[in-house]
């Protein structure tokens, strides 16, 4: 059995870029690194990896550069596609090319943009999915009070949201990642998604769109997806206090 881990870095995150930062978010630098050098150490961390692939946008300029500070348990593949889905699916089909995949092998799809993962979080993951030979995710049950927005036909860019009705948030978890699956498995549940063009957000969706019903391992708050600007600043604070 072979542990590997995927990070899916394709895009460039448009939604965290503003004027003073235009880089791409995985290759913007917080405390000293980068998103995508601090998510491969968060990945490498539990010694049961043995690797991290990287799926990156087949023109992409800057991962050349930000392969020398990797580390030689690193490997680069230009397999990004015009999804997440996409992009994990052939940087599957490029390992599975490189080095082979058995059906034994597990991986570990994280995103780049979630360098707040911590070592215990990683290892409880691995833990309860080997333990129940199954997949599942890291997530959080949802805290707050859930409303939806009420839906309308047209609505102009500077109007205010109306709340349609409150959702009840019993059993409502949010997604985070790793997400950790029998690497062949998904493989073959994103292939078939993908063909008959399901809507998969994430590899977990994948997975029940073939049947499965994934683990719900909890996670933590300081595993949370950089998507704005202002969330660089949030998470400078978090992986400050680690180094404490």
């Amino acid at each position: 059995m072979s542990l590997i881990a995927l990070i899916p870095a394709g895009g460039v995150g448009e939604r965290a870029i503003d004027e003073q930062h235009r880089t791409p978010k995985q290759y913007r630098k917080i405390v000293g690194k980068s998103l995508l050098q601090h998510s491969v150490e968060a990945l490498l961390s539990d010694p049961r990896v043995e690797g991290v692939h990287i799926g990156v946008a087949p023109a992409d300029p800057l991962i050349e550069a930000e392969a020398a500070q990797l580390g030689t348990q690193v490997s680069i593949h230009r397999s990004g596609g015009e999804s997440r889905a996409q992009t994990v699916l052939q940087t599957l089909l490029a390992i599975e090319e490189t080095r082979g995949l058995s059906q034994e092998d597990w991986v570990l799809v994280h995103d780049a943009a979630r360098p707040g993962l911590a070592t215990a979080a990683l290892t409880a993951l691995i833990d309860t999915c080997l333990a129940q030979q199954y997949g599942g995710i890291l997530a959080l049950p949802v805290p707050d009070t859930v409303k939806r927005m009420l839906a309308t036909e047209a609505k102009a860019a500077d109007a205010i949201a109306r709340i349609q009705e409150t959702v009840p948030r019993d059993g409502l978890w949010l997604a985070q990642t790793p997400q950790l699956f029998k690497a062949i498995e998904l493989k073959e549940a994103l292939q078939r998604a993908l063909a008959e063009s399901a809507e998969i957000t994430d590899e977990a969706s994948a997975m029940e769109y073939v049947g499965q019903q994934p683990l719900l391992v909890r996670g933590h708050a300081e595993n949370f997806k950089i998507t704005w600007p202002q969330d660089f600043h949030l998470m400078a604070q978090y992986l400050t206090q680690d180094l404490e």
